[in-house]
């Protein structure tokens, strides 16, 4: 069944009412008719079935036949901190972080990165990139992209836990690191994930140095644009949220 993320005013009572490009999608794009059905969500974890009624040029309404909270959630909220990448690769990582699972994103600015901040454009870009994969995955809740920041930034705002994923780590694993009693109990934890070249050194004892606990993913070492999506993959794997 198709699903949109609508503003909370679009849903009144049992009524809901399409404009704009859901509206489009809905009439031009899906082509549904009367009686077809959707699920409308409101971004607040409810999700609503509801059956077509009226189509026109201007208006788009149906009636709510079932209210219930959405189940595509993940109790535990990861927020990735992910570092500026080049060309598409953000993109790719937004994309599949939504599906996964992550409830925010934090893009910084590393040492190492070499993409400039994004235009407004782009930002705009990447917020319809989530929450077209947010539809598509059966995400209750839009996840929050955030302003990028300098890294020294992203290390102060964090929520703890937080982990930061570095190939040079050579004592402690990932999965050591989910083993430890403050992630164990952890409702929600933050994701380091660095540029192209990786952190250097001094942005990882900075980290460190804030409580942010360092880490590898084993032997082979993975791209900028794959490593925070394997991380994710397994710490929602260990936690009983995938798989």
């Amino acid at each position: 069944m198709n699903r949109f993320f609508v503003p909370k005013d679009w849903i009144s009572g049992d009524v809901v009412s399409l404009k704009d490009e859901p509206a489009h999608q809905v009439c031009h794009v899906l082509r549904l008719k009367p009686a077809d059905r959707f699920i409308a969500l409101d971004n607040t974890g409810w999700e609503y079935e509801v059956q077509l009624e009226k189509l026109s040029a201007d208006q788009v309404q149906g009636k709510v036949l079932k209210k219930e909270i959405s189940p595509g959630e993940p109790k535990l909220k990861i927020t990735l901190f992910q570092a500026l990448l080049k060309a598409d690769k953000f993109e790719f990582v937004l994309q599949k972080g939504v599906e996964l699972g992550v409830s925010a994103f934090v893009p910084f600015v590393s040492e190492r990165c070499v993409v400039k901040r994004p235009t407004e454009s782009k930002v705009q870009r990447w917020q319809k990139i989530i929450q077209e994969a947010a539809e598509q995955s059966e995400r209750g809740l839009l996840p929050t992209l955030y302003p990028v920041v300098p890294f020294a930034e992203a290390g102060d705002i964090a929520a703890r836990p937080a982990i930061l994923l570095w190939e040079e780590e050579k004592s402690q694993r990932l999965r050591d690191v989910l083993k430890q009693q403050s992630f164990l109990n952890a409702k929600s934890f933050s994701l380091f994930i660095g540029p192209e070249g990786g952190f250097p050194a001094e942005e990882v004892r900075y980290a460190e140095s804030k409580g942010i606990v360092t880490a590898s993913l084993g032997r082979r070492v993975l791209r900028a644009e794959t490593a925070g999506l394997a991380a994710v993959s397994a710490i929602l794997y260990a936690v009983g949220e995938l798989g």
